[in-house]
């Protein structure tokens, strides 16, 4: 992922108001943390196809139009983290 942007500070109230812990913004994707599972998918199921979640984690590729090809990458490598 190239271009690491943390933009956690838009977690709160005063941001975004997802409830997410952390925000990664990259060229790719934008990897969001979020407290618990359930939080998270929550949102991946209103950011429908264009996310992918696993546990607290999601990854979202509304903002960077990832190609399919590097979406199967990103969504392996988060497969593959323990």
């Amino acid at each position: 992922m190239t271009h690491p942007k943390d933009r956690s500070v838009d977690c709160g109230p005063d941001g975004l108001g997802l409830g997410c812990s952390e925000i990664v913004a990259t060229d790719g994707v934008t990897v969001y943390v979020f407290p618990d599972e359930t939080s998270a998918g929550d949102i991946a199921e209103t950011w429908g196809g264009q996310s992918y979640r696993r546990g607290a984690v999601v990854l979202n590729y509304l903002e960077a139009k990832t190609p399919a090809a590097d979406r199967l990458r990103y969504e392996k490598i988060l497969n593959n983290l323990h």
